[in-house]
């Protein structure tokens, strides 16, 4: 499964990519992965995001089958900016 982490962007900016989507078995292994690829979530409840912008990435519990649906799943209004690409693919690590 893919699961897709959308990125606000507290101050005005994102950081990378503002998506992150992640092969994992389930949301679990997929939050894990993200985390270890530099997302944070809960950031205004740890102070790292302000209460007014509201906290920089989101949990996804709803996995897509393939890489393909998660992409098509990315928001229109979304676009590629000078911060970063749109989107960036973590594979699950091969046991």
């Amino acid at each position: 499964m893919f699961y897709c982490f959308g990125q606000n962007n507290p101050g005005g900016f994102f950081e990378g990519a503002q998506v992150l989507i992640v092969e994992a078995l389930d949301p679990a292994e997929a939050e894990a992965l993200a985390e270890q690829a530099g997302v944070y979530f809960d950031g205004v409840a740890s102070g790292r995001d302000c209460e007014c912008c509201g906290d920089r990435w989101y949990r996804d519990a709803d996995g897509f089958p393939t890489l393909e649906e998660a992409i098509a799943s990315i928001p229109e209004e979304r676009t590629a900016d000078e911060s970063g690409p749109l989107y960036r693919v973590i594979r699950r690590p091969i046991e």
